[in-house]
C-alpha cells in the first residue's frame, strides 16, 4: 500500500473535555499483571497505552511518544513491528497498512490506541469490563510472559511474575498540621415533583471535607435540606498508621473519636458502621475487620449508588443514604481467595472501583503478637455500644481470642458478654471453637471447620445455644436450641466459560423440636460483556414455606450500558415483585444519555425517567425527570463539583470525579546541581518527568516547572513512589533517591522532591598474572566504595575481563576486586584505583585491575 504524500505533524494532546480517564486492572488469565493502567474512554472505546500494554506482555516493542512512532518486533524477529502515526502506517512483518489517525491520541508520555485496534495489532484479544474497570487479556499466540509463567510452575519458582515487587524505598514521613486547605466534595440538588396529588419543591446541599486539624486527619460530613431543618453533621478526628506507631506503647494502627465505627463480634452483635464515641485498635489495615467476617464502608455522597462483588459475583448494592456514607457490614469470608470489589456509580455518570483481596489463611496473628480492637460508642438510635476484644498468637498454628462487650438489645435494655475461643491452623484446614457467656447466665458454644478442596471453599459450624439472646439470636418464644451452618462458594468451569458459585444451608432446631430450614443459592456468569447473577431463597419455617429470587443483569462496554433487575417471589405463591431496565449512552464531549422504565407488579406502577449528564472535566451538572402512568412527576437539576488545593502553586483544583476521600502527592523534579538536595541556585527543574507507583507507569509527567499532580492514591496504606530514570532526557541524570514509601490520607497533599544528579561511569579490564603472562579474566566481582567503607555499587566482570559501571554519584570512590571473591581463589590484588566523579559527570576510560596467584607466579 502506498504511503501518503505528506507527512502531518504529531497531534496535540487530547483535551480533558474529551476524555475520560481511567485506570484499568489488567489480568491475564488468574495472573494480575497490573493494578493500575491509564485507558481513556472515549466514545464507545476505550483508548490503551501501547507502550505500557507491550512491557506487560513482554513484547519487543518501544515507542517514542514525542514523534508518534513505535518500533520492535512481535515474539520473533522476523516479525517486525513498526508504527508512525504522524505517517498514517504500521508496518507488521513487512505487511503495510494504512492507518485512521483517529484511532489513536498522542500524549507527550504514551501513544494510546484504540483497544479494537490493538487487539489487531498485538497477538491477543482484549474484553474491555468498564463497570469492574478491567481488562482481560486473552493470547492468540504463547506469549513470552506465558512461558515464563510455565517455567516457574514446572520448577515451583516462588513469586509472582507480573506481580508487584517491594523496591525497599525508605519510609518518608508527612507531618500532620494544626490546620489545612480541606479537599470538599459537594453537591447541590434542585428539584420538583407530584406525587399522589402533591407537588414539591426541594433545595438540599451536602459536603465531604477532609483535611488535616489540630495534627490528625479530620473528615467532616453535611448536610442540609429546606424541607427538613434538621441537618445532618458528622466529624472524625484520628490517625491511621500501618506500622502501628500510634499511641506509644499501645502500637495502634488507628485512633480515632468523633463519629467512629465499631466492629461486631460473631453470635454476639453486628458491626455499627457510624455513631459518636472513640475507638483504638492495632490490627492491620489490610487485614479484614475480624477473624472471618470483613465490613466494608466509606463515603457515599447523595445521588451515588454502589455495587459490591465478592469473588465475580454480585452480592450487595446499596444508594446513598442521609448519613452519605455505605457499609457492608459482616461479610462472611471463606478459606482461599477472598476478592471484593466496590463499583462506584455516580449520579452524572461518574464510575470509581475500589479492591480489597484477603486470603484467610494468611490473616492467622503471627506468633506472641497480640491484635486488640477497643471502643466504646452511641450509635444512630441513641444506644451505647462498647469493645474490648483480644486475639493472641500463642504458636505458629493457634491463635486465642478473648474480650467483652456491651449490645443494646431490641427491648431496649443492655446486655454484657464475655468470649473465649481458639484458632487452629493446618494445612489447608481452619478450625474455630468459641463459647460466650451473657450477663444474664445464657451462654453459645461453636465449633466450626474452614477448607478448600479445589476450587469450592467449604464452611461448617455447629453451635449449642442455652437461654442465650444476643442480636443474632433475639428473643422469641420459641428460641434456638441448636444451629447447623453449611456454606459452599467456588467456580464452576464450564470449557472456557466459569460461573461463580455459592450454596448456604442453616438448620436450626428449636427449644420446642421444630426444625427451621432455610437454603440460599445464587449462581453468576459473564460473557461477551454481558454479567448474569440470579439468587434464590427458600425457607421453611415451621409448616410455613416461603421462596423467592432476584435476577440480575449487566452489559457494559466502552460508552454503551444497560442493566436489569426483577424480583420474585415462588411460594407461597408465583408472581413477580418488580423490574426495572435502564440504558446509557456516551455521547461527545463527556455527556451521558440515561433511560429506563421501572415497573411494580403489586401496584400496577410503570415509571419511565431519563436524563442527560456531564461527568467530565471541573464539574458535574445533570438534568433528569421521571412520569409514571399515575401521572406523577419529577424534574430535577443536579451540581457536583470536587475541590482541592495544589499546595506549591496555591491553584485551585476542581473536578467532576470525587476527590475527598483519596490522597495526592505533588512531586518536584530538579536537576541538583550543587548537590545540596534542595531546589536553589543553578538548579534546573525537569520537565517530562513520569513515575512509577507501586509498580504501575503513572500517566502524569511533570511540567515546565518541574511539578507533577499525583490525585486519587489509595490511603491508609503503604504507597511506592519512583521517580522513572527512563523518562529523563539524559541517559547520565539519576535520582539520588529513586523512590520513597509515604501513607496518603485523604484531604492531604504530600510534597515530595526529587533531586537528580549527573552521574559517572568507570569502565576497564581485569587481568589475571600467572607464569610470567598478563591475560584478560572473567566474572571476577568489581566493588566501589564510598569514604565511609559502604560498598555502594558491585558487578562482576565479562568472559574477556571488560567491565562498565554506571550510574556513579558525584564523589570519591575505591574500585576494589571482591576480597571474598579474592580469598576464596586464593588471589591477591595488586591495588585499587582512587575514582572520582565530578558534580557534572566524569566518564573514567582503562581503569583495569590486576590480580595474582597467591604464590606470585
Amino acid at each position: 500500500m502506498a504511503l501518503p504524500a505528506s507527512t502531518p505533524a504529531v497531534a496535540a494532546p487530547m483535551p480533558a473535555s474529551e476524555t475520560n480517564l481511567v485506570l484499568l486492572e489488567v489480568r491475564l488469565g488468574n495472573q494480575l499483571l497490573s493494578d493500575a493502567v491509564n485507558g481513556y474512554e472515549i466514545g464507545r472505546d476505550v483508548y490503551l497505552p501501547l507502550g505500557e500494554m507491550a512491557r506487560l506482555l513482554t513484547l519487543a516493542i518501544r515507542v517514542t511518544p514525542g514523534e508518534g512512532r513505535a518500533s520492535g518486533y512481535i515474539l520473533s524477529e522476523e516479525r517486525g513491528f513498526s508504527l508512525d502515526v504522524p505517517g498514517r502506517v504500521v508496518e507488521i512483518a513487512g505487511r503495510k497498512e494504512e492507518l485512521d489517525r483517529a484511532q489513536f491520541k498522542l500524549q507527550s508520555d504514551e501513544i494510546y490506541v484504540a483497544s479494537k485496534l490493538l487487539a489487531r495489532l498485538l497477538p491477543v484479544d482484549l474484553e474491555l469490563d468498564m463497570p469492574n474497570l478491567a481488562l482481560k487479556v486473552r493470547p492468540r499466540e504463547q506469549l513470552p510472559l506465558q512461558a515464563r509463567l510455565a517455567r516457574r510452575e514446572r520448577g515451583g519458582m516462588p513469586g509472582t511474575p507480573g506481580g508487584y515487587q517491594d523496591p525497599g524505598y525508605p519510609r518518608l514521613s508527612i507531618p500532620y498540621r494544626v490546620m489545612d486547605v480541606p479537599f470538599v466534595d459537594q453537591t447541590f440538588g434542585l428539584s420538583t415533583s407530584k406525587t399522589d396529588g402533591r407537588k414539591q419543591t426541594e433545595v438540599n446541599y451536602t459536603a465531604y471535607l477532609t483535611a488535616d486539624l489540630l495534627g490528625m486527619e479530620a473528615a467532616l460530613y453535611a448536610s442540609h435540606n429546606r424541607h427538613d431543618p434538621s441537618r445532618g453533621l458528622r466529624l472524625t478526628l484520628g490517625r491511621n498508621d500501618p506500622e502501628a506507631g500510634l499511641l506509644g506503647p499501645l502500637r495502634a494502627r488507628t485512633a480515632l473519636f468523633g463519629s467512629v465505627p465499631l466492629p461486631g463480634v460473631p453470635n454476639i452483635s453486628v458491626s455499627s458502621p457510624t455513631g459518636n464515641g472513640v475507638l483504638v485498635s492495632n490490627r492491620p489495615l489490610n487485614q479484614p475487620t475480624s477473624f472471618d467476617r470483613h465490613t466494608l464502608q466509606g463515603p457515599l455522597p447523595p445521588g451515588w449508588d454502589v455495587e459490591l462483588f465478592y469473588n465475580e459475583a454480585l452480592v450487595g448494592f446499596q444508594q446513598s443514604r442521609p448519613d452519605g456514607k455505605y457499609s457492608f457490614e459482616d461479610m462472611p469470608l471463606a478459606y482461599g481467595p477472598n476478592e471484593f470489589r466496590l463499583v462506584f456509580h455516580g449520579p452524572l455518570g461518574q464510575l470509581r472501583v475500589e479492591r480489597q483481596s484477603f486470603l484467610l489463611e494468611d490473616a492467622a496473628v503471627p506468633r506472641g503478637a497480640l491484635y486488640y480492637d477497643a471502643g466504646l460508642q452511641r450509635d444512630l438510635l441513641g444506644r451505647e455500644r462498647a469493645l474490648a476484644q483480644f486475639e493472641w498468637g500463642v504458636s505458629d498454628r493457634i491463635n486465642a481470642t478473648g474480650g467483652w462487650q456491651r449490645v443494646p438489645l431490641f427491648d431496649g435494655t443492655h446486655r454484657n458478654y464475655a468470649n473465649l475461643g481458639l484458632r487452629g491452623y493446618w494445612n489447608g484446614l481452619i478450625a474455630t471453637a468459641d463459647a460466650v457467656k451473657a450477663q444474664d447466665g445464657g451462654s453459645l458454644a461453636q465449633l466450626g471447620l474452614k477448607t478448600r478442596i479445589g476450587k469450592v471453599s467449604l464452611s461448617a459450624t455447629r453451635a449449642q445455644l442455652d437461654k442465650f439472646q444476643s442480636e443474632f439470636f433475639t428473643q422469641v418464644a420459641d428460641p434456638v436450641k441448636v444451629r447447623d451452618e453449611l456454606r459452599a462458594e467456588g467456580v464452576v468451569a464450564g470449557g472456557s466459560q466459569y460461573f461463580p458459585v455459592a450454596l448456604q444451608v442453616r438448620h436450626d432446631r428449636l427449644a420446642s423440636g421444630t426444625r427451621n430450614i432455610e437454603v440460599q443459592g445464587r449462581v453468576s456468569a459473564y460473557r461477551d460483556g454481558i454479567a448474569l447473577t440470579n439468587g434464590l431463597r427458600w425457607a421453611r419455617l415451621g409448616t410455613e414455606e416461603i421462596a423467592d429470587g432476584q435476577f440480575q443483569v449487566s452489559r457494559r462496554v466502552a460508552g454503551v450500558g444497560v442493566s436489569g433487575q426483577l424480583q420474585y417471589t415462588i411460594a407461597p405463591e408465583l408472581a413477580l415483585g418488580s423490574a426495572a431496565v435502564s440504558a446509557d449512552y456516551a455521547m461527545n464531549d463527556g455527556y451521558l444519555l440515561n433511560l429506563g422504565l421501572m415497573r411494580s407488579f403489586q401496584d400496577r406502577e410503570l415509571r419511565a425517567f431519563g436524563g442527560v449528564n456531564k461527568s467530565l472535566g471541573s464539574y458535574g451538572l445533570g438534568i433528569n425527570g421521571f412520569y409514571s402512568n399515575r401521572h406523577d412527576y419529577g424534574l430535577g437539576l443536579q451540581f457536583f463539583m470536587a475541590m482541592g488545593l495544589e499546595p506549591r502553586s496555591r491553584r485551585l483544583m476542581t473536578d467532576a470525579q470525587p476527590m475527598a476521600a483519596m490522597g495526592a502527592a505533588s512531586i518536584h523534579v530538579f536537576l541538583d546541581k550543587d548537590l545540596n538536595g534542595v531546589m536553589d541556585g543553578a538548579d534546573e527543574a525537569i520537565p517530562g518527568a513520569g513515575f512509577i507507583v507501586n509498580g504501575a507507569n503513572y500517566a502524569v509527567r511533570t511540567d515546565a516547572g518541574g511539578v507533577a499532580y499525583l490525585s486519587r492514591l489509595p490511603t491508609h496504606q503503604n504507597t511506592d513512589i519512583g521517580l522513572d530514570p527512563n523518562t529523563l532526557e539524559d541517559p547520565q541524570w539519576q535520582p539520588r533517591v529513586p523512590g520513597v514509601r509515604i501513607v496518603p490520607r485523604p484531604g492531604k497533599v504530600s510534597q515530595l522532591e526529587f533531586a537528580v544528579n549527573v552521574t559517572g561511569e568507570v569502565d576497564g579490564t581485569t587481568y589475571l598474572y600467572a607464569d610470567g603472562k598478563r591475560k584478560a579474566i572473567g566474572d571476577l566481582k568489581l566493588e566501589l566504595v564510598d569514604a565511609s567503607r559502604k560498598v555502594v555499587a558491585s558487578m562482576s566482570s565479562a568472559a574477556d575481563g571488560y567491565f562498565v559501571i554506571n550510574g556513579i554519584f558525584p564523589g570519591e570512590y575505591f574500585l576494589r576486586v571482591s576480597p571474598e571473591q579474592l580469598k576464596r581463589l586464593g588471589l591477591t590484588d595488586t591495588g585499587m584505583h582512587i575514582i572520582t566523579i565530578a558534580r557534572d559527570g566524569t566518564v573514567l576510560n582503562g581503569r583495569d585491575l590486576d590480580v595474582r596467584t597467591a604464590d606470585g607466579g
